[in-house]
């Protein structure tokens, strides 16, 4: 596997924060809609990266949810990979 850039992890982080709070405000009474029209957009970008790089974006998210302090938020992190596509059910 190759070095990641410095810039993965700030940006993997990014990427998952802001999918987490989206997926927060399915329940509320915001714009349900919107925000399931935005997961669904990350899952079809992760469907496009190589498997490699869905490799070590999983590597990155695992590590993340390792650090979480927050359960919920541990186990929407723990659940990200799955949920978007970037590991499939057998790969476990």
């Amino acid at each position: 596997m190759t070095e990641l850039d410095p810039l993965v992890v700030p940006l993997a982080r990014i990427v998952v924060e802001l999918a987490w709070l989206l997926e927060d405000s399915i329940d509320d009474d915001g714009e349900p809609r919107s925000a399931s029209k935005t997961l669904d957009w990350i899952a079809f970008v992760f469907d496009g990266l190589e498997p490699e790089q869905r490799g070590q974006l999983t590597g990155v998210i695992t590590q993340l949810a390792a650090e979480a302090q927050h359960g919920a938020q541990r186990e929407f992190l723990e659940s990200f990979p799955e949920a978007f596509g970037l590991i499939e059910d057998d790969e476990e």
